[in-house]
């Protein structure tokens, strides 16, 4: 999310979501690195709107005669800078042989670039000149019309209150603080040091919760990049932002998975190995099973009795296995099930609405951690009878899956087909990605009652989706979905 968006985002909190973001990438002190600058250099500012840097962080002295500088350290070359006259400073130079840049001449510059601007407001000496450098800093941003791409960032309290008071703009704070009372003291984000949320990782679902951005500092190798964009941060300030706009784009290029969807028929027709040859021939991402016994004792499937499918299956096809109970069956349960390529964060089962009293159904839900990001899987078998219990479940599982802070698939047995209100209310909000062919009965095909459903609808593309023809010698009585898709995180 661009820095310059922020204050739209915070005005209708709780209908964006944070984690979901592309991360922002801050060059820490300009792009200071490249060959021709110095740390919070004029050229670094440049250097870091030619590579295309979302935004940059600059720091924020004023003199003893009130003239703002833009310097990280109080001292620039054994002189103090809030000790010092305009006069005396005017002839540092840079490393680059640039002079120490006045925040008026570094703006001057910022107004023709795109990076937006993150301006960290010192901890002075003397409070009362701190709070005259915030009231100037402020009013200089304003004058240069840099105010909708400027947010503040600062270790002193005394400057973040005045901040918050005054600048209406983003304020985060880089003393580490608990969400709560970050909440408390009006803070709209959190930016501290990468240890801080290694130390606090339940910080960043706290955070989120409350609607705080999260900006992480100062992250430079390829494994701390990497955690900051696993772990949604919508900021990452860093001195080296060639390497973390590299690993962004990466991270968030689209992604082909390949989704299957299967009736099993409670393995009446055939045993765990062909059952897993079935599933493991398309080699899928994610796997919805319907249909799925756990240690029960059925006469219609002797070769399968006392087994649990999901970890059969998971076993034979090398895959994470998850299961969803609707309902007691013998000695064991019955229900649903999911087979991953990826390990689960959480696994959820939510007990589908049953206003006309049927059989009991169930939405089982995982928020899996792929290599660079979250995506959300579900599984799902409807009502087939009632018509008022089939168009609340139907409604329910969109509902639930439209909730997610991550992309989120959604996959099962409808007992639906498109055209009816079941299947119709769900495609209002999620994209269908799956084709027309007819997936039941097995043999002769009439109705397509096997559905795959993405949201967003904008994050997902079919590529293209495999039903197989019908035969006589199915291994269940429902054949199988299989669809190729192009995620975009």
């Amino acid at each position: 999310m661009n820095l310059r968006l922020l204050s739209f985002a915070f005005a209708v909190a709780g209908t964006l979501t944070m984690s979901a973001a592309r991360p922002q990438v801050v060059a820490h002190r300009g792009y200071w690195n490249a060959p021709g600058s110095a740390q919070n250099s004029i050229r670094a500012l440049v250097k870091a709107d030619s590579i295309g840097a979302d935004a940059v962080e600059l720091d924020v002295w004023i003199s003893a005669d009130n003239v703002l500088y833009v310097n990280h350290d109080p001292d620039f070359k054994g002189v103090n800078i809030e000790k010092s006259d305009s006069e005396t400073l005017s002839k540092l130079r840079l490393a680059n042989g640039e002079p120490l840049p006045t925040l008026d001449s570094y703006l001057e510059v910022a107004k023709g670039l795109k990076p937006d601007l993150v301006v960290e407001m010192k901890t002075h000496t003397d409070p009362k000149r701190e709070d005259v450098a915030v009231e100037k800093t402020i009013n200089m941003i304003t004058e240069k019309g840099l105010t909708d791409r400027t947010s503040y960032i600062t270790f002193s309290r005394n400057s973040f209150d005045n901040l918050v008071a005054m600048s209406g703009r983003p304020v985060q704070f880089l003393s580490a603080t608990e969400p709560a009372m970050l909440d408390k003291i009006g803070g709209d984000g959190a930016d501290y040091h990468i240890s801080v949320y290694r130390t606090n990782p339940q910080w960043f679902d706290e955070l989120r919760a409350l609607d705080k951005t999260i900006n992480i500092w100062t992250v430079n190798s390829p494994a701390d990049l990497k955690y900051c964009i696993n772990h949604g941060a919508d900021f990452i300030t860093t001195d080296d932002p060639e390497l973390a706009m590299q690993l962004v784009e990466e991270a968030y290029a689209p992604k082909e998975m390949k989704i299957m969807t299967y009736n099993l028929r409670f393995g009446e027709l055939a045993d765990m190995d062909r059952l897993a040859a079935e599933i493991k021939a398309h080699n899928p991402d994610f796997v919805a099973i319907q249909e799925v016994d756990v240690n029960t004792n059925r006469a219609a499937s002797k070769h399968n009795n006392g087994l649990n499918y999901v970890t059969e299956l998971a076993q034979r096809t090398g895959m994470f296995g998850y299961y969803g109970r609707a309902i007691d069956f013998g000695p064991g349960y019955y229900g649903i099930g999911i087979l991953s390529r990826y390990p689960a964060e959480k696994i959820e089962k939510f007990e589908l609405p049953n206003p006309g009293n049927e059989e009991p159904r169930a939405l089982l839900i995982g928020t899996f951690e792929l290599p660079d990001h979250k995506i959300v899987f579900a599984c799902t078998h409807l009502d087939y009878r009632d018509h008022d219990t089939r168009k609340k479940q139907a409604r329910f599982v969109a509902d639930k899956l439209t909730q997610s802070p991550y992309p989120a698939l959604l996959a099962g047995d409808f007992n639906a087909t498109n055209g009816q209100i079941y299947i119709e209310s769900i495609k209002a909000k999620m994209k269908e990605l799956t084709n027309d062919r007819k997936t039941w009965p097995a043999d002769v095909p009439q109705d397509k009652l096997d559905f795959i459903f993405g949201y967003p609808k904008e994050n997902f593309q079919l590529k293209s989706c495999f039903v197989p023809e019908p035969a006589q010698n199915t291994a269940s009585d429902h054949l199988p979905v299989v669809s190729d898709i192009i995620v975009n995180f």
